[in-house]
């Protein structure tokens, strides 16, 4: 079955869902609904739709199609007459699967609930299915002004140092092994398939270490005209976060990104612990990061080698490190991997791109959402490079449509106060600099 491109809208008394449908006749479709989930099947479509509210199934629903058009209108009143329905705009999540049909993933679980999260402030599970973490869990996520940044370090299970355990939530194994013989330059690692959340840090800086040429960083700080009008330039989706600061309100999304939306994995997660959670949201850091480095040194247009300039500059892309415990030191190998790996390698430029960063974080889950849609096409339709849609980007922006606004402005203050210096870098760049001048 084929899911048709659709939109959901609503006011006080109704939600009103139009439905692309092509060449077919109207009478033929069955539509229907039963408390917050909505079905329409039309032969080759189907299409079901789980609501943060409960719809009714009465004499006041009604469909039309538009024949000039393609659409079907349908619309249905809601139960409760004057409550806002949120999230209507991310469509993953309108359509992510709640009745465990979804494929199991592999340890650590990624699991379907019985519930559609609203928000990770809204979660609606039966307080008396949910064990005593859990609760605390649920708890601590809603207070996001004292979430604490700070990661708890724990030895690795037993588990963990038999097999090599990556990508988003550490829950993939075995990926990068058919693509290390087939040219996959932006993976850093020797052996990733053995390799351990340790040992997978101690590479990524070594290699770094290896990488910077001071040679390099002298002549760009020193004489490349370029590098002022890349800082001075403002990116498209900068421009869209600072009209959006520290707000909840939505954004519009173009008609490819609600198709890239549609072709995401439909799935409801659920993190097992608050260490899970400060760690997915700490790793959105590297990814945004190095997006922001491609689209201010490219001026908004991508180019061939993007998908290598993105990969190359997230640690927990190229190198599958995603073991940072505090946003100091995902700063400092964010900067360290700008100032190595692509072609402009500018300390000023770097913290530019930083500050990019913290601006799509703060403006919320809708911009971060476009920010990740960008970066997983990019790696979705690579020969090679796909891998990391399937182990990284593509968990993301399924993930972040659930994500809390709250925490992720908390989570881009704390980018914003974040203090580091050159000499944490370790490169000795000053004294470049001081040679240069």
């Amino acid at each position: 079955m084929i899911t048709p491109q659709f939109s959901v809208r609503q006011d006080d008394e109704y939600v009103y869902i139009d439905i692309k449908v092509v060449h077919l006749k109207a009478q033929n479709a069955e539509i229907s609904a039963e408390g917050d989930v909505f079905w329409f099947s039309l032969s080759p479509y189907y299409l079901r739709l789980h609501f943060p509210g409960n719809i009714v199934d009465d004499d006041r629903a009604s469909a039309s199609l538009d024949i000039s058009k393609s659409i079907l209108n349908v619309k249905f009143p809601k139960e409760t007459p004057g409550e806002v329905f949120p999230d209507l705009d991310l469509m993953t999540k309108l359509l992510a699967r709640l009745d465990g049909s979804e494929a199991p993933v592999k340890k650590p679980l990624i699991q379907e609930i019985g519930s559609t999260p609203n928000d990770d402030s809204e979660m609606q599970d039966d307080p008396a299915d949910l064990s005593e973490k859990q609760k605390s869990y649920i708890q601590e996520m809603t207070d996001a002004q004292s979430f604490d940044w700070q990661i708890e370090q724990e030895m690795p299970d037993s588990e963990e140092l038999l097999t090599a355990r990556y990508g988003f939530n550490l829950q993939y194994s075995g990926y990068l092994q058919q693509t290390r013989d087939i040219g996959n330059d932006i993976n850093d690692l020797d052996d990733p398939e053995t390799s351990t959340i340790e040992s997978r840090r101690e590479e990524r800086i070594k290699k770094e270490n290896e990488k910077f040429d001071p040679d390099y960083y002298y002549a760009d700080f020193a004489g490349n005209d370029e590098i002022p009008a890349l800082i001075a330039y403002e990116p498209s989706l900068i421009r869209l976060a600072k009209e959006v600061p520290g707000t909840t309100a939505e954004v519009e999304f173009s008609e490819e990104e609600k198709k890239k939306m549609l072709e995401l994995p439909r799935r409801t997660y659920m993190i097992d612990s608050m260490e899970s959670m400060r760690s997915l949201y700490l790793n959105l850091i590297p990814i945004v990061f190095a997006y922001c480095y491609d689209m201010r040194t490219m001026m908004d247009d991508h180019t061939s080698e993007s998908a290598w300039t993105v990969g190359k500059l997230a640690a927990n892309v190229a190198c599958l490190d995603s073991s940072f415990p505090s946003i100091q030191q995902i700063k400092i190998a964010c900067l360290r991997r700008a100032l190595a790996y692509p072609l402009y390698r500018n300390y000023d430029l770097a913290l530019k791109c930083w500050e990019d960063s913290h601006l799509i974080l703060r403006a919320g889950k809708r911009v971060v959402l476009k920010a990740l849609l960008d970066v997983n096409h990019l790696f979705a339709f690579h020969d090679v490079y796909y891998v990391y849609s399937k182990i990284v980007t593509e968990d993301y922006c399924s993930w972040i449509q659930t994500a809390n606004d709250a925490v992720l402005q908390s989570l881009a203050n704390d980018m914003k106060n974040c203090q580091t210096s050159k000499e944490d870098l370790s490169w000795g760049l000053e004294a470049i600099e001081t040679a240069a001048v």
